[in-house]
């Protein structure tokens, strides 16, 4: 109380958030949400924790590994609120389940692999199908972006990943989405050849500041589609094609409604600085991760 009123804390109370992935972001914004007053969630993840994921997910300690992400995660809200209300789904998101996943639930966020695109596109068409919003938030380097799917707008998540909107899941699955369609900004300081890496097959590399910061504009935007649900006028999601980043460590915070254009400016900024050599050199080539014996 103090920065909203008596009806947005109310509307809060009576959320129920639909939580696909409890990644590294999607666990901050559960906890969070959770201490802000949301008492009612539905999370999905079928993976067990490793000790890979210690560098940015809250979940893991030494006891929690070996242990379903889902299930911490419900132990983890519990905590923090005794009286909450947390369904688990620890066979992950399918086609036969994710009705009854987003059946009560008022918003979503989903975590599911770009690598699996079937997976986001099952999701969200479920949830354009119930009148919810989805949140999809990313991180890369130290910084992250945000933006919502209004289930009443043209922009869908299919149209912004360049996916058939009117394709199976099937033939969906096949398909790979380019990292233009998904990042709207890149880090200026970002060595390059850690995206070749990547793209050679290297695990995405990640880190606490990127995930909390991805973590703080989830949660932010969830706020505002709250308090849009019960009428607040000064509440302004950010609706895709709109994508909002931020970077506390390069201090830089930016707006787009051309996500693809954003990305080739920010990609050929790095280039420029690369060739310069005024980036930060990151030690992600494939000899240099073969020496230090890295885990994939």
């Amino acid at each position: 109380m103090g920065f909203w009123n008596d009806a947005t804390q109310q509307a809060i109370l009576d959320t129920t958030i639909a939580i696909g992935g409890a990644g590294g972001a999607g666990y901050m914004i559960g906890l969070e949400l959770a201490r802000i007053g949301v008492q009612r969630f539905d999370i999905a993840d079928p993976e067990v924790f490793e000790d890979v994921n210690s560098n940015r997910v809250f979940g893991v300690r030494d006891q929690t590994i070996g242990l379903n992400k889902a299930e911490v995660f419900r132990d983890d809200i519990l905590a923090i609120n005794p009286e909450a209300e947390v369904r688990v789904y620890t066979a992950g998101l399918t086609r036969d389940n994710v009705a009854e996943f987003k059946l009560r639930a008022d918003l979503g966020r989903d975590a599911t692999e770009l690598n699996m695109p079937d997976l986001g596109t099952m999701v969200c068409r479920e949830a354009r199908r119930r009148g919810i919003p989805v949140l999809n938030v990313e991180y890369v380097g130290h910084g992250a972006q945000v933006t919502v799917f209004d289930p009443t707008r043209r922009f869908t998540f299919e149209r912004m990943m360049g996916l058939d909107e009117n394709a199976p899941l099937d033939a969906i699955a096949t398909q790979t989405i380019s990292s233009s369609r998904f990042l709207s900004y890149i880090p200026k300081y970002g060595d390059l050849r850690t995206l070749m890496a990547i793209r050679e097959g290297a695990p995405l590399p990640s880190n606490m500041i990127g995930a909390g910061t991805a973590a703080q504009l989830g949660v932010a935007e969830a706020v505002k589609l709250i308090r849009r649900r019960v009428g607040e006028k000064h509440a302004s999601p950010t609706f895709a094609p709109r994508v909002r980043w931020l970077d506390p460590y390069a201090g830089v915070a930016g707006r787009t409604r051309l996500p693809r254009v954003s990305y080739y400016r920010h990609l050929a900024v790095a280039v420029v600085r690369n060739k310069s050599k005024s980036h930060e050199t990151a030690g992600y080539t494939k000899d240099a991760r073969a020496r230090r014996g890295d885990v994939d």
